[in-house]
């Protein structure tokens, strides 16, 4: 695979330069146009989900911290 991607590489980079220099000279011949799709009504799969209730409140909690003392040397 690796032998495979490092000749692609290369052939890119041989036809980039081609192109850059001149050697390959690229003209449009033709007009494109893009095919015409024909799109018909269609349906989304349904799904059930059982999830779980969340409570958001606030209140009031004591929460006890800690005093440092800093002594200077």
């Amino acid at each position: 695979m690796r032998i495979i991607g490092g000749l692609l590489v290369i052939i890119l980079l041989v036809l980039a330069g081609g192109i850059a220099t001149g050697f390959i000279d690229l003209q449009k011949t033709q007009a494109g146009r893009l095919p015409e799709v024909a799109v018909k009504e269609g349906a989304l799969p349904k799904y059930e989900a059982n999830v779980a209730k969340v409570q958001v409140g606030t209140r009031k909690e004591t929460v006890d911290v800690p005093t440092v003392d800093v002594k200077k040397p």
